[in-house]
């Protein structure tokens, strides 16, 4: 993804305040953010699992059956 082109606006000292995008631009940085932040929230999913797993592994944590997760549902 290539960054948009921004325009600012600035007050009297120069100071950058805002920062302005077209809406074609501002869409699909709304897209791609979106999109990050699914895959942000899927590896932390997948590190808390393997985490799980490894907690299993030294008898720390209680397994879960199929059987039992099912039975959750």
């Amino acid at each position: 993804m290539t960054l948009p082109k921004a325009h600012y606006v600035i007050d009297n000292q120069g100071e950058k305040l805002f920062v302005q995008l077209n809406l074609k631009d501002w869409e699909n940085f709304v897209v791609e953010f979106q999109r990050i932040e699914g895959l942000l929230s899927f590896k932390n999913k997948l590190k808390n699992a393997l985490r799980e797993v490894r907690q299993i592994q030294k008898g720390e944590k209680k397994a879960t059956t199929l059987n039992d997760f099912l039975n959750e549902l």
